[in-house]
């Protein structure tokens, strides 16, 4: 028998879990919602997902529940939350939220229940990468989160104190491939390419060469050497990436986002 679920939010992380539960056979008429967008609300509950109208009626149903909601307005909701938690009535707590600690979550949440996770969108076609911190929860925890998880990607345990890196990688990480692959369509089109076949030719060449790395036991500059003749047409373009800093402004764009999600703590 499946575990009730019951999600706080449903923005766009939270939509990307409840429908990767559901594309993994997950039963929609366990999975609860508190929506206040009664636009958004319509969309789920017509896939068949209960609507409750508040965190008392969800929490009351649930044996899990997803904290969906931005860092920045956390404090206030959980507050509201506390009248309506019973002690003796433990649930798991699961948060997507960037940058707010199982500990602060734990002070609004007292005898609770807290796993951090850190999700990313592609778990909606079942290629998501799931962090879960698994230092602050029981093992039996960890489980319910993976069986959650199972058929939606892959996940990975690391330490709480790594989540924000987390954030900054794989969390952030599809929209920094997103711009690549932009990059890559607008130069074809620059060179005389149509659109559609620039952007064909961008998908299969970076799911070609994912593939391979996958399945090489070589690392990626090793890799790079093996598509580089001297003098040829890949090192003329790897030199404007190297002139450009490319691979520093990925690190610093990693950096970047995981130091705002530490602020976002």
């Amino acid at each position: 028998m499946q575990n009730n679920v019951f999600f706080i939010g449903l923005g766009n992380m939270g939509g990307a879990i409840v429908n990767g539960l559901i594309q993994s056979q997950f039963s929609s008429e366990n999975i609860l919602f508190l929506e206040p967008n009664p636009e958004a609300a319509l969309k789920y509950e017509q896939i068949g997902l209960q609507r409750v109208l508040s965190f008392e009626e969800g929490i009351q149903k649930a044996n899990v529940v997803f904290i969906c909601v931005k860092p920045q307005i956390f404090n206030e909701l959980a507050d509201s939350w506390k009248v309506s938690l019973d002690p003796d009535n433990i649930k798991l707590f699961i948060s997507i939220m960037a940058g707010i600690s199982s500990e602060k979550i734990k002070q609004k949440l007292p005898h609770q229940e807290v796993l951090r996770v850190m999700p990313n969108l592609p778990l909606t076609i079942q290629k998501g990468t799931i962090a879960l911190a698994n230092d602050t929860t029981s093992e039996k925890n960890l489980k319910v989160a993976e069986n959650l998880f199972k058929n939606m990607g892959t996940t990975v345990q690391v330490p709480e104190h790594l989540m924000d890196a987390v954030t900054g990688l794989s969390g952030s990480g599809p929209a920094y491939v997103f711009d690549f692959i932009e990059g890559l369509i607008l130069g074809g089109v620059k060179m005389g390419l149509d659109r559609e076949a620039a952007k064909s030719l961008t998908i299969s060449t970076i799911e070609g060469a994912v593939g391979l790395f996958k399945n090489s036991n070589q690392e990626a500059t090793s890799l790079i050497e093996m598509v580089s003749s001297p003098g040829g047409t890949t090192v003329a373009g790897l030199q404007i990436l190297k002139d450009n800093s490319f691979r520093e402004i990925l690190t610093k764009t990693v950096e970047a986002a995981t130091q705002r999600s530490k602020e976002l703590g």
